[in-house]
């Protein structure tokens, strides 16, 4: 009763749209969970869709249509993953570094100019090094398993990888903006999928691998979208103004 009470007053402060969202989002765990994958290509889109309406109810009149672009890429790329992985891969990872492409553009502008040089510190750059270790360990692992014309689009989707990463790093190490640690545990999701997706489809299916797939997948997109909806741009002159 108590657990049931605390539900409903925690969905009592939310929106319609976010009602939804974690409906959908509690529905695809449960399909992953106990439903065969193929059933995904049903409800996963239904997700992204809602993702995308939030947005646009967040921004108004001000959505970046990059953004809206990057989602069809996601629910195209979704779609095939579940459909057809393997035959469909090199699309999977077009529409992927699409997206990762996409995502980087929209965080240039949160990028302070006046600080990149003093980002380039020991622990940032050890940062960088262990995120292209793992995306190496990763890639050299299913080498044997990705025909060799498709190693490019492998190599392509990858480098976009390492990309957006830095650059939400970047934006995290900047410390301009108090919600950063959304930015910063959807990378953390989205490469945790992205590592975990081939091993799950080429080398040992799992159940339970597909599940944190999906968990992983759909609150990275949905924290990056918090964070680009709800995070004002900091400019030169919004620091002038707070700390003179």
């Amino acid at each position: 009763m108590i657990h049931k009470e605390l539900v409903l007053n925690f969905l009592k402060n939310k929106s319609f749209l976010d009602v939804l969202f974690y409906l959908s989002f509690f529905a695809s765990v449960m399909v992953s969970l106990f439903l065969d994958k193929k059933y995904l290509l049903y409800c996963l889109p239904v997700v992204i869709f809602i993702i995308l309406l939030n947005y646009i109810s967040l921004t108004k009149k001000k959505a970046n249509l990059v953004f809206v672009f990057a989602l069809f890429a996601v629910v195209a790329s979704d779609s095939l993953s579940f459909y057809c992985f393997e035959d469909c891969f090199m699309w999977i990872t077009l529409l992927t570094s699409t997206y990762l492409v996409c995502s980087t553009i929209l965080l240039i502008k949160y990028l302070d100019k006046r600080k990149l040089k003093s980002l380039l510190s020991i622990s940032l750059l050890i940062g960088f090094l262990l995120v292209a270790y793992l995306l190496y360990a990763i890639l050299e692992l299913l080498i044997n398993y990705i025909p060799d014309h498709l190693l490019f689009f492998t190599f392509l989707c990858a480098s976009s990888l390492a990309v957006y990463l830095i650059t939400i790093s970047m934006v995290y190490v900047n410390d301009n903006y108090d919600n950063g640690v959304l930015l910063l545990i959807s990378g953390i999701f989205y490469f945790f999928q992205f590592a975990l997706s081939p091993i799950n489809e080429f080398l040992f299916y799992n159940r339970t691998f597909t599940v944190l797939i999906i968990i992983a997948h759909i609150l990275s997109i949905y924290l990056f979208m918090k964070f680009i909806a709800q995070t004002k741009v900091i400019t030169s002159r919004d620091i002038k103004e707070n700390y003179f």
